[in-house]
């Protein structure tokens, strides 16, 4: 089974501003892998240095924009990684994925 790379932009544009040479999403048969990006401001496309709460809203739009462009839906995610550099940032974290403005 052959991989399909699916360019999502303007992630895929963003990332290579800042020398990320990677593939924004990548299927493999039924199976649609996104790769981590930083919470990108839509405007700039650059990196939010704001509150945690920002950060994770703008995290979860792209996903979405990410698996809607593969043709799916946030509703068939398996499995999410989360990666903070404190254990602190969790609760409001887990606050924003809990009740996304993300709409549905």
């Amino acid at each position: 089974m052959k991989r399909e790379i699916i360019r999502v932009e303007p992630l895929a544009s963003y990332l290579e501003k800042y020398k990320a040479p990677t593939s924004t999403v990548t299927r493999h048969g039924d199976t649609i892998y996104v790769t981590g990006a930083p919470p990108f401001e839509p405007d700039s496309g650059e990196i939010c240095v704001g509150p945690i709460e920002r950060q994770t809203e703008l995290v979860l739009e792209q996903l979405k924009l990410c698996v809607e462009t593969a043709g799916s839906s946030l509703e068939n995610i398996l499995k999410v990684d989360v990666y903070v550099t404190s254990v602190e940032m969790f609760p409001a974290v887990n606050e924003v994925n809990a009740h996304p403005a993300v709409p549905g």
